[in-house]
Parts: structure tokens; sequence; C-alpha cells
């Protein structure tokens, strides 16, 4: 079945042969209907359906997925360019099983999110997406998320899941989580007039070149620092600030106004339009920090953001 819009679905299983059994058809059937196959699993998975799949594991492209899921935005944006590259070679679908590395406890909303977040992001995107959840591995919170997170849900059987959460609703019920900091900040630079962007860059410029950190990582960070400066200037009210902290080989800022906040509970996860530049800024941001969160409250927007060295 060639897919003219996304179907997303989650497989719960136990066992390696549940992936085995579930996974190898979805992929020989993808192949054998001239669409784009790709598998990003861990070592372990690849190895199985490499297995299963035999003299056509070939004509599969497979991802070591700790080194896909680093950051949702550089995951969707892989994702892009893989299903352009696919339409681009004559393939009129993708087909995709993609098993999210929900990595360390405090980042596992992260990538909650994201699961529900592609939803959206890919809705009319020519794709079927099939996401693994080890019950063997994975923490029950993680594994009843993906009843949230998926139109479609294979476990005992494949049926539409009763839970099933639009992203604009599952955003705003679950926060993607702040950084967290464990002493006063080292830096706080008054962001009063337009000009002040400027000098948030040389505060902060100077604090990393002080640590020694390489060109590339200062440039990228201090792009992040312009792009959301620039953001709160534009579009917050009241006072605005630059907090910097060091936390051993991590830099962490915050930009604090007294705005609205985003009113789209899904900036920073689309790309920006072609047709303009709206989002660009934040979407960008979100490609570069190992860790975005914005947060409204008490009347106070946060956009906190960190680079590891």
């Amino acid at each position: 079945m060639i897919s003219a819009t996304l179907i997303h679905e989650a497989l719960i299983y136990d066992d390696d042969d549940g992936f085995v059994s579930a996974l190898t058809p979805f992929l020989t059937d993808g192949l054998r209907d001239g669409e784009a196959v790709v598998a990003a699993v861990t070592a372990h998975n690849i190895d199985l359906l490499r297995q299963g799949l035999g003299a056509d594991a070939g004509k599969v492209t497979f991802i070591d997925r700790d080194t896909w899921y680093v950051r949702p935005a550089s995951t969707i944006a892989g994702w892009t360019d893989l299903l352009n590259t696919a339409q681009a070679q004559g393939s009129r679908s993708i087909r995709i099983v993609g098993e999210v590395a929900f990595g360390m406890p405090a980042r596992r909303d992260t990538w909650i999110r994201y699961e529900s977040a592609i939803n959206d992001v890919f809705a009319t995107a020519p794709a079927w997406i099939i996401c693994p959840y080890d019950t063997r591995r994975l923490p029950e919170k993680v594994v009843s998320s993906a009843r949230r997170t998926h139109p479609v849900v294979r476990a005992d059987q494949r049926e539409p899941s009763r839970l099933y959460q639009r992203p604009r609703r599952l955003l705003r019920a679950i926060a993607e989580p702040v950084p967290p900091i464990r002493r006063e900040p080292l830096v706080v630079v008054s962001l009063d007039v337009p000009m002040s962007a400027r000098r948030a860059r040389y505060v902060v410029r100077a604090v990393v070149e002080g640590l020694g950190w390489q060109r590339p990582a200062i440039d990228d960070l201090l792009l992040v620092v312009t792009e959301i400066a620039v953001n709160s200037l534009v579009h917050g009210r009241g006072d605005r600030d630059l907090k910097v902290w060091v936390e051993d080989t991590t830099i962490i800022c915050e930009v604090t106004d007294h705005g609205d906040g985003f009113s789209d509970p899904l900036v920073g996860y689309r790309p920006p339009a072609r047709s303009g530049h709206h989002g660009m800024g934040l979407w960008m941001a979100n490609q570069l920090s190992d860790w975005l969160a914005i947060d409204h409250h008490d009347g106070t927007t946060r956009v906190r953001f960190c680079f590891s060295r």
C-alpha cells in the first residue's frame, strides 16, 4: 500500500521475534511497491532486520538511531531531507521504521513531544512510519505515551488508538522540560534597546572564549543568542534579560520577558515556509541547541537553551 499522506503508528512488542515478524513484511512490501525504505533503529535491531530481509537488506537504508535521534529539530530536518531525496529519485512514497532514543529521564518528555509533533509536521507527506516500543527496555510511561502520540497502534493487533491526542492538545499538556541549573548565573545582561542584542553577543563570546571553545561552536551559540534576543526585543514586553550559566562543559543561556509567549505549540518543530522567513529564527535555534525549552508562567516567558562542548 503506497501512502498518499502520513500513516504514523506504534509497534509495542516484547521480544525479538515480535519485532522481526511485524517489521520484515512491512519493509519487504515497501520494496516490492517501489517505495524508499529506511530503518533508524538500534545496532541490535539492524542485525535482526538484516537477517530477516536476507538479500533485500541491501536495498534498505539503515541508520544507527543513537546518531539520528540527537535533538528533535535535527531529526525532523533529517527525515525531510530523506523524503525529498526519495521523491527526487522517483519514489512516490517512503516507509520508515523509526526507533526513537528516548534518552535520559529528564529528556523523555522531549521525545514524547517529538512523536506527537511529527503528526503535524509530516501530515501531508507520502510516508508510512512505524515506531517500535520495546517493553523490555522502555519505562511504562514512555510505552503508554505511544497510544497518545500515534493514531494507530500495533500490539496484540493493529487498530486505531482510542487515546490518541492531536499535537496541539498534547504539546500544551506536556511541557518541554527546562534545562536544569544548579547555581546563580555567571552573567546577567539587560536587553533594553535593539542594540543590546549586540551587547549580549559580546558578553557570551567573552565567556565561551575564556573556556577555550572552538570557533564553529562559538559561532553557533552566538547565532542562537542573537535570534532569541532579537525575538524577545521584537515580540516581548517589559523587562528583558539574558542570563548565562556555566555548568562544567555546558553553557546555559536564558532570555526572559513579559510577553505572551508563543501561541503556536508547534513553533520550532516545523521547518520555515519556503515563501517567507516567519519562524526561521526559532527553528534554527532548535537545530543548533543541544536543548531548548520555552516556558510561559506567571506572566513571564522564558527561553532557556544550552550548548555542550
